[in-house]
């Protein structure tokens, strides 16, 4: 079954983040672990069979959003709401059971400190097969 994760991250940190980016020194110590817990987790849900894809998402800042209206579909640039989370990445992942599911995205939280939210991919039928 396959699940997504959605990783959720306190936003006055990401913008924090994002206004200190320097590429050329060296990554904040928090960061850095987080990188190199990401990295180990990958190698081992690769190893197992169970890593699908992960990516990072931009700041929310190059967000569009695209709603129906009665003239037709409207395009807005960004997510306008005071948030204090963002959307930072998602993964999927290919695993057993939703509990696997959980178990990997509470190491994830305890680790980096994310909000992580899992959620079953509908099958071709529109279905999760849970």
């Amino acid at each position: 079954m396959k699940y997504l994760m959605l990783a959720y991250t306190n936003a006055q940190a990401w913008q924090d983040t994002q206004a200190n980016w320097d590429p050329n020194a060296p990554l904040p110590a928090d960061v850095q672990a987080a990188c190199d817990f990401y990295e180990q987790l990958g190698k081992e849900l690769t190893e197992s069979g169970e890593f699908v894809s992960t990516e990072g998402l931009a700041d929310p800042s190059h967000t569009k959003t695209i709603r129906k209206r009665p003239g037709g579909p409207e395009v807005t640039d960004g997510p306008y709401a005071e948030v204090k989370e963002v959307l930072a990445s998602y993964a999927i992942i290919d695993c057993e059971s939703y509990d696997r599911a959980a178990e990997i995205g509470a190491r994830i939280a305890d680790a980096v400190g994310d909000t992580i939210e899992i959620r079953p991919i509908m099958d071709a039928f529109g279905a999760p097969d849970l």
